[in-house]
This record gives C-alpha cells, structure tokens and sequence, in this order.
C-alpha cells in the first residue's frame, strides 16, 4: 500500500472520530438537565426526565404505597389501617441530583461507556423510608380490646344439695411492643410492597382465681332463716322470687354485692306480686311487698359470716320478724343492702324458700376459730315512743255501724346492735353494729258514715205488732257497737297502753320521699 493511501485512511478515521466525538459532545451538552436511560430510584424509572418530573413521580409513587393496608388479625379477628396513617413517607435527600449527575462525570471516553453500561445492565437508587413508630403503637393500643380475651375465674354453684365447681378459662392479651416491632420489621426489611398482614402477638392472662382456689369455698361461714307464716299468698310468692334472684350468686373477694341490683326491678315482670309495704308512716299494696324479709334475712346471715357491711337501712318502722336493730330494708334507690366479701377466697349465698321460711347461706372458706370462739347478737332499746292517737277515717260507703281497725299501731324505738364475741365461753368482746331508730305511727280506724234507711213494711208491721221499733233499732246499733269496740279492743297494740316515755316523737322527713318498704 502506498504511503499516500495509508496517509489518506488515517484522515478519514480521525474524521471519523471527530465526528463521532463531536456528535457525542453534543448529545451529552442536551442532555445535561435529564436523567439517562436506565436510571430507576425505587420502582420508579427516571431515565430521560427532568429532575422535575423525576421528583413528581417519585412522590405518586410513595402516596400509593402509603394507600397500602396493614392488617392485624388473630383468633379470626382482624384490623387495618393504611401505611399513610402509621406515618409512613420518604426522605428525599439528595436522590433527584445523583440520579442526575450518572453519567456526566469524567471525560468523554468514560461518561459514554457510564452511559452504555448503565443503558444496558440498569441502576436502582433505593428511597428511604421511615415509618412513625409512635403511631403505629397508637394504632396497635387502640385496637387491642378487639385481640384480648378476658379470662373467666373459675365458680360455683349449690343444686341438690351438692357443691358444683367449674374450670377457669384462660384469657389472651395482645403484645403491643411485640406487634408494634414486627409490623417496623416487616415494613422496613421485607415488604414487597403489597398490602401486609402481620400476626398479632398474644400472651396467655391466667383468671385470678382457678379451680384450686374457689374449691376452698365448701364451708357455711353464716346462716339465718326467718319465718312468714301469717304472710298473704302474694306476699310469700315475693320472699320465694327475691330468694331465686339472689340464690347463687358468687361474691369474687373485694366486690361488693349490691341487694338492690340482684332485686330490682320490681315489676311483675319479674316475678313480683302486690303486697303489704310502708310508705309514708302507712302499710299500702305495693309491688314486690316483702322484699325486705329477703334483704333482712340475708343481713343476718352476712353478719353471722363476719362479712363487712358496706350499707344497711333500718326500716321507717319497726318489723316483726326479727328484733330491733336487726332487720335491713330496701327502697327504691334510697336503701339498698350493701356487703363486701372482704376474705380471700369467694363465697356463694345461697337462698331458698321451705315451710313459710326464708334461709340464707353463706358459704366461703373458714378461717376462724369455730371450736372456742362463738359470736351472738344483742339489741339494746335506748327509748321508746307511744303511738300517737289514732287516727279515724271516714268510709261514705260503710254504714254508721261498721268500724274497723285499718292498720295496727306502731310503738317507736331507739336501739342498739352489738356483737359480743366469747373465747372459752368468755366474753372478749363487745362491738357496736349499729344504731337504729323506728318511728312511732298511730291505729287507723275506719268507721261508715252512710245511714240506714229504715224498712218501712217492716216498722208498719212492728207497730203492728206493739214493738217500739225506735228502741229496737237503738239497741240492735249497741250491740253491734259493743262487738265492734271488743273487736278493736282485741287488736290494740299493748304498747298504745303505756306511757309515754319519749315525748319528742321522731319523724325523718326524707322517709317522706322514699319509695315503699316492705311491711
């Protein structure tokens, strides 16, 4: 080949590159504000746009993720919330720039093979993302009484005359810190960008008493019965239902039974019937009269039980079927019988209803000295206030001739309960249980005031016959008076007969206000 040939292939080569490289110089002077092919940050590819439009990509693809659902669930329960409302975002840094600046640093030679490789194999710039921890511990706490699952203490009941015990049941409460680190885990080092379900974390929650422990209630710690044998048929049907609303149930240590809540409402609804109540210084017909044997018997037999009485009202007057300072009404919401089962183990009243008496047990675990201590009750009357006079109400539709003794009266009493307590049959103790005042009432008699028409065929017939019918008719009124006074006189209570002793008779105006007590 000459020399002039070869002279002439060089120029055509460096032609040629100059071209080439000039035409590469160029490509790169236009595209200094794009990113190249090939350039991904995230899932997001940038390649051939601004940095503008690079950054509005970017942020579209971030609002989508944060519309993904985290999903919590467990035992077939199940909560979302959105990554956007766990605090889920980027930070930007300095990405936009660095993708960028690829393929635009050193000389020509280099930024065009950066290009090609690049063109060819791809780069991937990872975001940063954070996620609010906080918030997500907010969520995870919020939701957690849809996970947990209170455990169930174990019971008792009585039927038969037999001790029936059942199993606790384990409860479950959820991990806040344990599900709130795995849902950060998760999103942070291994999501695949799909709507996540994370297993909620669980920890077992032992009932606070097990089997063990209620078994330990087999012992009666208290009992009392009262009698109601001159009770109407309504009224012993109310002592049979308010025993069956209260029989069984179990006292968990430190809770309090409320009467009032086991009893209520009165209605017959719920099994109650029209009987004899107080209200107001009178015996009236009120539903669910006799509700307060129940309570009182019931008091008597916590009492016996060393039990600690949170709330007890004595009646406006007094009652029959226990002693003074004994008894333990109820009444609306303004009395109610309250005690606290201040041992460590439950205890279970049971209460039924045999023969025209109530009874009331108490069981729980005994702990005393039943052998050489002994407990007994004592009332002592402080004063006592006559009745006053009784009080006579008129019947238009009752003859002259009748008279009836409408209700009893009530003598008023001031008095004391103690709690004497015997070691070796020796008195170690005496306590003050309560104090108790009954307010006197008066008799109330009824009398007719409608006047008899005389027959007058039959005072023709008695003129007739020389009766003096005048005479007749005054002596038969006496003597219906005469039977009627020996009737009254039969029912007078003894203790309108004494003196007075207390001449202030005392009357609590709030008595004025509360709902019927039980006669």
């Amino acid at each position: 080949m000459s020399k002039r040939l070869v002279m002439c292939c060089i120029v055509l080569v460096l032609s040629g590159f100059m071209a080439c490289t000039r035409s590469i110089f160029f490509a790169f002077a236009a595209d200094d504000n794009r990113i190249i092919k090939g350039v991904f940050i995230d899932e997001v590819d940038v390649g051939g746009m601004t940095a503008e439009e690079a950054e509005k990509e970017v942020i579209k693809f971030v609002e989508e993720l944060k519309n993904k659902k985290v999903s919590i669930q467990a035992n077939d329960q199940s909560v979302s919330a959105t990554l956007g409302d766990l605090g889920y975002t980027y930070k930007i840094n300095n990405i936009i720039e660095t993708a960028l600046g690829l393929g635009k640093t050193g000389n020509l030679i280099k930024r065009y093979k950066d290009i090609k490789d690049i063109e060819n194999e791809g780069i991937k710039l990872p975001l940063e993302f954070v996620l609010d921890e906080n918030k997500v511990r907010e969520f995870v706490s919020s939701k957690s009484d849809i996970f947990n699952v209170e455990p169930v203490n174990a019971s008792v009941s009585r039927k038969n005359g037999q001790m029936i015990y059942t199993d606790h049941i384990p409860g479950k409460k959820l991990d806040v810190e344990a599900t709130v680190l795995n849902i950060v885990d998760l999103i942070s080092n291994s999501w695949d960008r799909n709507d996540l379900t994370v297993e909620a974390f669980l920890e077992d929650v032992e009932p606070v008493y097990t089997r063990d422990i209620v078994e330990k209630c087999n012992t009666i710690l208290g009992t009392f019965t009262t009698e109601y044998a001159d009770s109407s048929e309504s009224r012993a049907k109310n002592l049979a239902n308010g025993a069956r609303l209260i029989n069984n149930t179990v006292v968990y240590p430190g809770e309090v039974f409320s009467a009032y809540e086991h009893l209520a409402p009165f209605t017959r609804q719920n099994g109650y019937h029209v009987a004899g109540a107080y209200s107001k210084g009178k015996v009236i017909d009120s539903i669910g009269g006799g509700a307060c044997q129940v309570t009182t018997t019931l008091y008597n037999a916590v009492l016996y039980a060393e039990l600690e009485v949170v709330q007890r009202h004595e009646h406006s007057m007094t009652i029959s079927y226990v002693d003074l300072s004994r008894d333990a009404a109820i009444a609306g919401t303004y009395k109610d019988f309250k005690f606290k089962n201040n041992t460590d183990v439950p205890i279970l009243i049971e209460a039924y209803t045999k023969g025209r008496t109530i009874t009331f047990n108490i069981w729980g675990h005994e702990t005393r000295d039943t052998k050489n201590r002994k407990i007994k009750f004592e009332t002592r009357v402080l004063s006592k206030t006559a009745p006053p006079p009784d009080v006579i109400e008129e019947d238009p539709t009752k003859p002259v001739t009748y008279k009836k003794v409408t209700q009893a009266a009530h003598t008023g009493y001031k008095a004391e309960l103690y709690k004497i307590v015997y070691e070796n049959g020796v008195e170690v103790s005496r306590t003050l249980v309560n104090k108790s005042t009954y307010a006197p009432a008066p008799r109330y008699i009824t009398v007719g005031t409608k006047e008899v028409e005389e027959d007058k065929n039959k005072s023709d017939s008695d003129n007739k016959n020389g009766k003096n019918t005048q005479t007749d008719n005054r002596e038969d009124s006496s003597s219906v008076d005469d039977q009627t006074e020996d009737s009254i006189n039969s029912n007078i209570n003894q203790d309108t007969q004494q003196q007075i002793i207390n001449d202030n008779i005392y009357w609590d105006p709030e008595w004025d206000d509360e709902g019927p007590e039980d006669e």
